[in-house]
């Protein structure tokens, strides 16, 4: 027989912790001294001690232990338990996984605000522009690739002449966590035929905008913007009056180098006070 201390040391669980064991009835002392109340420990308890050990390390609780060591021997009931076990472990990684990302995003955003330059809140008349147009909904603002690419290849399988630069138009009323409704557009000088989706339109001149460059990567540079121009107008007195969109100026594709992408935020605008 051993003495909790020597017992704690061979099967590595400390003395509080099999005083634990004890009061909720998950393994109690071989032997305990009558007199002086010392526990004493026998070595046929260390496989006892061992499923305990195991079992919490695999996620189950006090209580759940509990029911389990009883029927260590029925199968039937230890797949159940295990199974269920296993979903909500797949479940905690997963949800594990999606915290990485998104605090990965973060540092990624965090780096990305440090290279963005913001220019002044300018207010001004924005002249009618002549466009191809495609408008849809996307899973996610950042997946806006999906119109750009599609638009793309459109523009090159019809050797469609039109400008380097390029608008993105948001018409949802609210910022939308999935599924927005965006319009990418192109500059152009003269209309061709609208083909289903791609269509030929003139954006219409704004007598008012607040509009807000910014250079540096468009992941970080909508966000530092948005928050800047929201700034400006709240200080200003001025409220939206038409749908917010991005003209992109030096685009990917006239530049490789993010930081040196430039994407101005244009927002038509009412005075209110």
């Amino acid at each position: 027989m051993f003495k909790i201390g020597e017992f704690s040391q061979l099967v590595r669980v400390s003395p509080p912790m099999l005083r634990h064991y004890e009061k909720c009835g998950l393994i109690s002392p071989a032997e305990t001294d009558p007199f002086t109340g010392y526990r004493q420990y026998s070595a046929a308890q260390i496989p006892q001690i061992g499923r305990i050990a195991a079992l919490r390390d695999v996620g189950f609780s006090i209580e759940e232990i509990g029911e389990i060591l009883p029927r260590m021997d029925d199968k039937a009931f230890l797949d159940k338990w295990f199974r269920e076990k296993s979903i909500e472990l797949r479940a905690m990684i997963d949800a594990g996984h999606e915290r990485l990302t998104k605090l990965m995003q973060m540092s990624g955003e965090l780096r990305k605000e440090k290279t963005i330059m913001l220019y002044e809140v300018e207010l001004k008349k924005l002249d009618a522009v002549k466009v191809l147009a495609l408008r849809g909904i996307i899973p996610q603002y950042n997946q806006e690739s999906i119109l750009w690419e599609k638009l793309g290849n459109y523009i090159a399988q019809n050797a469609i002449a039109c400008h380097s630069d390029g608008y993105s138009t948001y018409f949802d009323e609210a910022y939308m966590e999935a599924n927005p409704d965006v319009e990418i557009a192109v500059p152009v000088d003269t209309f061709g035929e609208s083909r289903g989706e791609f269509v030929y339109k003139e954006y219409p001149a704004v007598e008012l905008a607040a509009t807000l460059r910014f250079s540096g990567p468009f992941d970080g540079g909508y966000d530092a913007a948005g928050e800047k121009l929201a700034h400006w107008l709240e200080g200003n007195g001025y409220a939206f009056a038409g749908n917010l969109r991005g003209h992109v100026l030096t685009s990917p594709d006239d530049e490789s180098n993010p930081e040196k992408w430039l994407t101005e935020l244009q927002v038509p605008v009412v005075k209110v006070k």
